[in-house]
């Protein structure tokens, strides 16, 4: 099994990216998916989402938050279109006030 762990500096705060993958309208916005099942607020463990994504929006993406600790690190259960399941864990490390450190495994 190949286990791949992409990581980079990226200049926005850990606040700033953290707000955008546990925002679930800030993560439509620029994942360009529409929500179907969302809370209006942060994500927290248990949380349940779906999101609409390709042509129409008609596939469907659920996620399950298995963990939020803000702003360090969301793990997710997402249940891909065709049965394909992943579990991801997005790990953000400040770097200094304007950059952070974001690792998806």
């Amino acid at each position: 099994m190949l286990h791949v762990c992409p990581t980079d500096a990226v200049f926005a705060s850990a606040q700033r990216v953290w707000d955008l993958v546990a925002t679930p309208d800030l993560l439509a916005q620029w994942s360009e998916t529409r929500i179907i099942r969302a809370p209006n607020r942060e994500v927290v463990a248990g949380d349940r989402l779906v999101l609409g994504v390709g042509l129409g929006h008609r596939l469907k993406v659920r996620f399950v938050v298995e963990d939020a600790q803000r702003p360090r690190r969301l793990a997710l259960h997402i249940g891909l279109p065709f049965g394909v399941t992943n579990h991801e864990v997005i790990a953000i490390a400040p770097v200094d006030p304007e950059r952070c450190r974001v690792t998806f495994n």
